[in-house]
């Protein structure tokens, strides 16, 4: 039971908001031209970089056991994907902890892209949102490909994106890992790392 070989017709049934679409196409553009303008290479493949920080370090301690991955697996990520890509990937950052993310990914193949700050769940309105979401995750499915952390929201970035995804090995030891297992969606572009 493989829903892999669904994915291209989920990714054509799923689209976005013009205004969001708009706006993750204005955020990479804007950040191929920094990059370009800063090291005079214009980057060929955008890798989308979801890093779930804050409210999932106590919920994968407190009922996995497992530990936040740490900078050095996005770093390993980043360094497979640039040798893939012959150093031509530009690594577009999306967290809910963009404060660690800058102190932690300090590289030149880096734009922090993402919304600064991630607005809080109204719970007295729990249908309501902002757009911060809808922009992040149309700007990691404008990508090419994706390095994750855990969560839905990073892989349905992932899944959307249509390429490439690496996640963590600890993945498979959460509820969303073992149920993309039996769901089949761990495809042969698929690494763990």
């Amino acid at each position: 039971k493989s829903f892999y070989k669904f994915l291209p017709a989920l990714q054509s049934i799923f689209s976005f908001r013009p205004r969001f679409q708009q706006h993750a196409q204005a955020k990479l553009h804007e950040a191929a031209n920094f990059h370009q303008d800063a090291l005079g290479v214009r980057p060929s493949v955008f890798v989308g970089v979801h890093i779930r920080r804050t409210d999932y370090q106590k919920h994968l301690k407190n009922i996995y056991k497992i530990e936040q991955v740490s900078r050095s697996y996005f770093h390993r990520a980043m360094d497979m994907l640039q040798a893939k890509h012959r150093n031509t990937a530009l690594f577009i950052i999306v967290s809910d902890d963009l404060e660690w993310a800058k102190d932690q990914l300090i590289r030149n193949d880096v734009a922090f892209a993402g919304n600064t700050k991630v607005l809080p769940k109204d719970v007295k309105h729990p249908f309501s949102y902002s757009d911060d979401i809808g922009q992040d995750l149309a700007l990691l499915a404008s990508c090419n490909h994706t390095i994750m952390s855990f969560g839905t929201f990073g892989l349905w970035g992932g899944l959307l994106s249509g390429g490439d995804i690496v996640l963590p090995k600890q993945i498979l030891g959460v509820k969303e890992g073992l149920e993309l297992k039996e769901a089949g969606l761990f495809g042969p572009s698929t690494g763990f790392y």
